[in-house]
């Protein structure tokens, strides 16, 4: 809904998510709440560490027509 409201208000949006098990249920194994709740820290660390490294020179210039 955020989104949605966003667009309709003119804003640009971005997303983003952490997948903590590529794999899941693939392997008949049971998952675990707890290895996701294991993970989520450690993939959110890592996308930290890119969103970083794209934005370290701030934001690109939004080029609007005149």
């Amino acid at each position: 809904p955020e989104v949605i409201l966003a667009r309709f208000l003119g804003l640009r949006v971005a997303a983003c998510s952490v997948i903590t098990n590529l794999a899941a249920g693939m392997t008949g194994a049971e998952l675990s709440h707890q290895e996701t709740k294991d993970m989520a820290p450690i993939g959110g660390a890592r996308l930290a560490t890119i969103l970083q490294r794209v934005f370290q020179d701030g934001l690109p210039e939004r080029k609007v027509p005149a």
